[in-house]
């Protein structure tokens, strides 16, 4: 049996593009080999697709990422582009054969539904939420909207702070591994963490504190319409008064896995029923497939649980919660690359053009904007 050729996308032009190298990384090296043959492919954070060679499954590749570029031919996404050749593109490759693509981004560009838009108009099977799924991933105030008309419990936002009480955080709309969040706890706190947000997104969403609450996160595996399955819960420990940057991924390198976290989450059955109950009506509602970590904040007495947000590609693809429900991450990945294999099987059976005679009539000139023969 021949192995199915798995391209891995990883990089792009995000704030968060080491994250991506990262969970890229574990991806790669926890792929079953006598299953699958893997094509590196690495977008640079100027947008250069770049196909590697075995180099890139190797950590120490990436101390120097203007080397990568340097040393590596790019990728001609078209390569029927009647475009000069230039000497960038006298190099470039065509796209290699693919069987099926396994995005692995954070953040934009990636992770929001662009390059899944890509993946769909070139017909390639692809691992992970569609297009709508992802961009409402990514985007938080539309997330939210979503999650209000499934009828989730959310702490109270805005857009502007109005109406809303101290303490309140600020985050970029679009965002994630805790870049450009900010506590304020008074007015003035406000205005400048509203302007941190703005340097990564042009819009930004305000959201009162849930004092005293904890994070609980879980996992969701499977299509839409199909059997879901959820992980066992966590309750990540943040070293501040929120998860920082640092909390996740500065940890030996092993991106979200290396956070200090408390797996099973130390809440009642009934209370992580609920959380898995939730996190499968989010991902319903946003259509996902694949998998996704949905977040929660759950107050102390549990009586209380607000969703927080959904991550369509989380950071070591929430793998570790996956080996602690009896998966592990090998297994994971296959089951995941069935799901795409699955959903593109499906999508394939849908009428998406057809046979027209319309343009058969249509005249040589346009006048007035009208047709004539």
């Amino acid at each position: 049996m021949s192995k199915l050729r798995v391209a891995v996308l990883y990089g792009s032009r995000s704030t968060e593009h080491e994250v991506s190298i990262i969970t890229a990384l574990q991806v790669m090296e926890n792929l079953d080999l006598s299953k699958y043959e893997i094509i590196p492919i690495y977008i640079s954070k100027t947008g250069r697709w770049i196909k590697g060679d075995s180099s890139l499954l190797k950590p120490n590749t990436y101390k120097d990422l203007d080397q990568i570029e340097s040393k590596l031919p790019s990728l001609l996404i078209n390569p029927q582009s009647s475009f000069s050749q230039t000497s960038a593109l006298s190099r470039a490759l065509p796209l290699p054969k693919i069987d099926v693509v396994f995005p692995v981004f954070h953040g934009t560009f990636g992770e929001d539904g662009s390059v899944q838009g890509l993946l769909e108009i070139s017909d390639l099977p692809y691992v992970g939420c569609g297009v709508l799924a992802s961009s409402v991933g990514m985007d938080k105030f539309v997330q939210k909207m979503v999650f209000s008309a499934a009828s989730l419990p959310q702490v109270k936002s805005n857009q502007t702070g109005t109406g809303l009480k101290y303490p309140l955080f600020v985050k970029p709309a679009n965002g994630g591994s805790s870049i450009g969040i900010t506590k304020a706890k008074n007015t003035k706190e406000l205005i400048s963490a509203i302007e941190v947000a703005k340097c990564y997104d042009r819009k930004v969403i305000i959201e009162e504190s849930a004092e005293g609450f904890s994070e609980v996160n879980i996992s969701v595996l499977g299509n839409t319409g199909g059997e879901l399955k959820t992980s066992v819960c966590e309750k990540p420990v943040p070293s501040l008064e929120v998860l920082t940057y640092d909390d996740k991924y500065k940890s030996g390198g092993k991106g979200m896995a290396g956070a200090k976290r408390l797996i099973p989450a130390p809440i009642k059955p009934a209370t992580a029923a609920k959380v898995a109950e939730y996190a499968k009506i989010a991902f319903e509602a946003i259509d996902g497939s694949g998998m996704a970590r949905v977040d929660f904040l759950v107050s102390p007495d549990e009586k209380t649980i607000y969703i927080n947000e959904i991550n369509t590609i989380p950071g070591s693809l929430a793998f570790y919660l996956w080996e602690a429900s009896g998966l592990k991450f090998s297994q994971l990945l296959d089951e995941l690359i069935r799901l795409a294999l699955e959903k593109y099987a499906a999508n394939s059976k849908l009428v998406h053009t057809f046979s027209s005679n319309i343009l058969a009539n249509l005249g040589n000139t346009l006048k007035g904007g009208k047709l004539k023969n």
